[in-house]
């Protein structure tokens, strides 16, 4: 697929995420005495906007200081949790496309003047071993349906978020599409810079953990990848597009996407460093060193014994059974005789 494609598709699913509020009042709805209005309402929004009120009014019970940040961030965790099963398997291509990084290269030196071999027997080689070049994109692909409906669910129970603190946030609910992005010229033009940094401290955040997330799942190549480079493009076209959507959302769903971030790369270094630990596998050529070593003993122990080496036999233990013997000389026998004479006579 061409990167001008791929493009238009990121900019598909911002507008895409950016309309997945549509159908929710933006002064917000009474979710728990209002029914939902639609499938899409039906079996996303409300089930969302109803954990989270729920998470909130237990932590808020239990004493728990800024507790709207706060059940945000567990319901991250049990998102991150029930949807772990898919990011492993997408954390171990990840790995594969990093091992077979050598034959790509390999493949980059042999065929770097025919642009098109090249990329049809880059497909082969990613085919055979099962790894998708895109894969890096996944993370995104996979929690978009949930951040659809968690935005949607922010904007019906923004009343809710209303003045809910986080930290260095004044207001979890702020900023929100009816503002856009017209509070940041404003609080710089008033004098209000510390409050304007405080809200732009996670979509900072957003786009750091996100290029980072990337750039471990992207593989580096010493030489000339079209499908590597057309990949990490996108990627960091698609890591500012959401960047700069965050400026217009509630910060709750930022704080979201921040915390979601950070336990992918958690997952991500995890893994890496247990393929980092694992044992080398032992390569072909000591084997068969082994295996020549062994069949040269064993060849010279048969050559003395005057038998045939056997190449797939394993050494063993010779043990000497004959009993000794005695040799009897001439003398010894001529004397004997005369004595059984002497006995005769």
């Amino acid at each position: 697929m061409k990167r001008k494609t791929w493009l238009i598709l990121a900019v598909l699913l911002i507008a895409a995420l950016a309309l997945a509020g549509c159908g929710v009042k933006p002064g917000g709805v009474d979710v728990v005495n209002t029914a939902p209005s639609g499938l899409w309402q039906t079996i996303v929004v409300w089930p969302l906007a109803k954990a989270l009120i729920w998470l909130d009014s237990t932590l808020a019970g239990w004493g728990v200081p800024y507790h709207w940040g706060f059940a945000i961030i567990l319901f991250t965790v049990v998102v991150k949790l029930v949807t772990f099963p898919l990011t492993y398997k997408q954390l171990q291509g990840a790995q594969a496309q990093r091992a077979i990084q050598p034959r790509v290269q390999e493949l980059q030196k042999k065929y770097g003047s025919d642009r098109n071999r090249l990329a049809e027997e880059q497909m082969k080689l990613y085919k055979e071993a099962g790894v998708n070049p895109l894969g890096g994109c996944l993370p995104l692909i996979i929690q978009m349906p949930i951040l659809f409906g968690l935005y949607a669910a922010l904007v019906a129970i923004g009343p809710n978020l209303k003045n809910a603190r986080w930290f260095w946030i004044p207001d979890l609910s702020f900023p929100n599409t009816s503002v856009g992005m017209s509070w940041i010229p404003e609080y710089f033009r008033g004098g209000q810079i510390p409050l304007a940094l405080a809200y732009l401290v996670l979509p900072i955040l957003l786009m750091v953990t996100q290029f980072v997330m990337q750039k471990w799942m992207t593989p580096t190549s010493a030489a000339d990848d079209s499908t590597t480079k057309s990949t990490q493009q996108i990627t960091l076209v698609m890591t500012f597009m959401f960047g700069f959507f965050t400026l217009q959302v509630p910060a709750g769903l930022t704080l979201y996407w921040v915390t979601s971030n950070l336990l992918q790369l958690a997952q991500q270094w995890f893994m890496m460093s247990r393929a980092s630990l694992a044992p080398a596998p032992v390569a072909a050529g000591s084997n068969g060193a082994s295996s020549a070593s062994r069949t040269t003993i064993e060849g010279k122990a048969g050559a003395a014994s005057g038998a045939k080496p056997s190449s797939g036999a394993k050494p063993s233990t010779v043990k000497a059974t004959a009993k000794p013997t005695t040799v009897k000389s001439s003398a010894g026998r001529s004397d004997e005789a005369s004595k059984r004479k002497g006995s005769k006579g």
